[in-house]
């Protein structure tokens, strides 16, 4: 019995892609041609700028060199549409995809080979003027599709806005909180300084012999406990001893016998000779400066 012989041959099968796109000037109007007399099959009839893809090139590029040649127009974005055609016939097989093209000119040149005239449209203005059989078919579900992607992107153009103003709202409110919160921890500790001023100047005259006793000991750590709760909401004593060089910002001069400021004590190039009384921050604010005597 003979054996069945096989063919490696295939048929001579062509295969091409199209590509066209929905161009959208810098006012929002698409861009619609008119077929010249040369194109015999599509005399008249409205189009879009495109055309095949070369050999080597993406659908991408193939987009923006065809408005180029077409209409004289670069390209500032592209993005895809949900239009798709597929054709077979005979030997060829036709696959037809859309983008949606954005320039930022409306300054057209037409090559006269493939068009006569061009018009911007309003989405709306050429949905209605194309029609919705026969070779404009596409074109026009192109620019439907092409009006709903600039619907859809500016809803999320306005959620986005809406998103960043409450964004900044919170930031604004978290802001005012924390100011609010620090008003009042000065407020607080406006209040309570002149305690701890007390409780410092007790414990300083403390006799030597008295330090151990448990009542002045209990005092010590009431002293201690009022300090550690100011400092959980950032309030901190400001460091500062002998031998320091005199910070006006964080100084004050005040005399070695009295609580009474003497003018011009403190200058710069001071050292501090003795601290008089503790001075506060809350961050990097100072509430109260530290008293010190200066030499």
């Amino acid at each position: 019995m003979p054996k069945h012989k096989e063919t490696t041959e295939e048929p001579n099968f062509r295969f091409e892609l199209s590509a066209k796109a929905v161009v959208v000037g810098p006012d929002g109007k698409v861009l619609i041609l008119t077929r010249s007399k040369h194109e015999t099959s599509a005399q008249g009839k409205r189009d879009l700028p495109g055309g095949s893809v070369d050999s080597g090139e993406t659908v991408e590029e193939a987009v923006r060199r065809e408005i180029m040649e077409e209409a004289g127009l670069s390209v500032t974005g592209i993005a895809p549409l949900p239009v798709y055609r597929h054709t077979k016939t005979g030997d060829c097989e036709l696959q037809r995809v859309r983008f949606i093209a954005f320039s930022d000119s409306s300054d057209v040149t037409l090559d006269p080979r493939e068009h006569s005239e061009f018009e911007w449209l309003n989405p709306d203005e050429a949905i209605a003027k194309l029609s919705d059989k026969g070779f404009e078919a596409d074109k026009r579900e192109s620019v439907m599709r092409a009006k709903e992607y600039m619907e859809l992107q500016d809803s999320l153009g306005g959620w986005k806005r809406c998103l960043a103003d409450f964004d900044n709202y919170k930031k604004r409110q978290e802001a005012s909180q924390k100011e609010m919160g620090q008003y009042l921890v000065e407020r607080l500790l406006n209040d309570l300084v002149p305690v701890l001023d007390n409780f410092h100047a007790a414990a300083s005259h403390v006799p030597e012999e008295s330090k151990d006793n448990p009542w002045v000991v209990g005092i010590g750590y009431i002293e201690k406990q009022l300090e550690d709760a100011l400092a959980q909401h950032g309030v901190r004593v400001i460091e500062v001893k002998e031998g320091d060089a005199f910070d006006p910002s964080r100084h004050e001069a005040l005399s070695d016998s009295s609580t009474e400021a003497e003018e011009g004590q403190g200058k710069k190039g001071h050292v501090i000779a003795k601290v008089l009384q503790n001075g506060y921050m809350i961050g990097d604010k100072v509430v109260r400066a530290a008293k010190v005597a200066v030499k």
